[in-house]
């Protein structure tokens, strides 16, 4: 089988993470990167012995590269991924999918005419006991699902001299932390449970409205400035938000998110209570997923190829008691995003369950209704879409 040849555009932090990850892939060559920071990128070809490409439009137009991984800022989504879906690439992307949700349906209409799924970098629900939450859930040992409850917690931007390109209006889009670590919080909420997210509730607050960016150019994502000289800017977008949830089985769930939590990492939570039993997971215990009785004594399930189940023990690659982490993670979702395209490609069809771009629209959908739902200081409905 002729293996994909992929190319990163946009290096950064998670530029890096999935040039690291595609070289894992036995069925993937990475061909090349891109990067507005050209001496960035020429050094990192450099050091992986691959091509560096002076633009994205390059790298559309080289007939030998078949897949782009969009790994831009949140502006570059939907004109990268519309230009790579017209070139006849593949396309795997950073979320969020757009910055609008016509933008965003366009794409999932787009992958539909060209007749391919696209991946959207929804990564933690490929932690392999998160996939085992989702397949215990539904196999019913829950029951029915009552409430959905957690938050996703960060410190990286609790001070004024804090800055990122997230916080940046003209770059980010409409929203900061909801399109960013909220919307990783609700595709868990949905992948675990198998419920739509219908109605929303929202708060959100701008913290620290005026911050200071480091003159010479920003730090990268959870890195330290070395800056000494600032430049004070007015900020509009979120630093916090929460969400009242309502889902489609009637089920109720509350969402807190954060990047001022000092001393919160990457702390995500998600629990889920139903009417015969429920679990809990949490990103800082990755490997462990809690399991919650009424009449027997509570358990704590640590991931395993031996003891999970059938459909799910394919992601824990290794021997039990050796805990996988956010790089596995991310690599067991390029596997099935890749097995997928060489199903493609051989003519056959393929049921893999990776978030694709309808997943990614249906954030936005999320999205859109907790912005209105800010506006109005009213319950939203998320909109339906087919």
């Amino acid at each position: 089988m002729k293996k994909q040849r992929a190319v990163v555009i946009g290096v950064g932090y998670i530029g890096m993470v999935h040039i690291q990850e595609l070289r894992r892939l036995p069925n993937v060559e990475l061909a090349g990167v891109v990067d507005k920071n050209q001496e960035l990128a020429r050094s990192i070809a450099a050091q992986y012995g691959i091509a560096h490409y002076s633009d994205s439009q390059s790298v559309l137009e080289d007939p030998k590269v078949d897949v782009i991984h969009n790994c831009t800022p949140n502006r570059e989504h939907f004109p990268l991924n519309k230009a790579a879906l017209l070139a006849g690439k593949e396309v795997f992307t950073e979320k969020p999918l757009a910055l609008t949700t016509e933008e965003s349906q366009e794409l999932v209409m787009l992958a539909r005419e060209r007749k391919t799924r696209c991946g959207i970098n929804f990564c933690y629900r490929y932690y392999p006991v998160v996939q085992e939450a989702h397949a215990r859930v539904a196999k019913g040992e829950l029951g029915t699902v009552y409430n959905v409850l957690g938050h996703y917690l960060q410190d990286w931007l609790l001070y004024d001299t804090d800055y990122s390109w997230r916080l940046d209006l003209q770059l980010a889009g409409s929203s900061n932390i909801l399109a960013d670590l909220g919307s990783h919080w609700c595709d868990l909420a949905q992948f675990i449970t198998g419920l739509s997210i219908e109605e929303v509730f929202s708060d959100f607050r701008t913290t620290l409205s005026l911050r200071k960016k480091p003159k010479g150019g920003e730090a990268l994502t959870f890195s330290k400035t070395q800056a000494t000289e600032f430049e004070e800017l007015p900020i509009s977008l979120e630093d916090y938000g929460s969400l009242l949830l309502r889902f489609e089985n009637g089920a109720r769930g509350t969402f807190t998110t954060s990047e001022l939590a000092a001393g919160r990492k990457c702390d995500i939570e998600i629990e889920v209570y139903g009417s015969q039993s429920s679990l809990a997971w949490r990103h800082e215990r990755s490997a462990e997923l809690w399991l919650g009785h009424r009449d027997k004594a509570n358990e704590l399930f640590f991931e395993s190829p031996l003891l999970q189940s059938e459909e799910t023990r394919r992601f824990a690659r290794l021997p039990s008691g050796h805990p996988m982490g956010y790089h596995d993670a991310i690599y067991n979702l390029f596997a099935d995003y890749y097995e997928y395209l060489q199903s493609k490609a051989c003519g056959k069809f393929s049921e893999l369950n990776f978030p694709d771009f309808e997943a990614g629209h249906r954030e936005m959908l999320i999205l859109e209704a907790a912005m209105a739902s800010k506006e109005q200081g009213a319950w939203a409905t998320v909109a339906r879409y087919s």
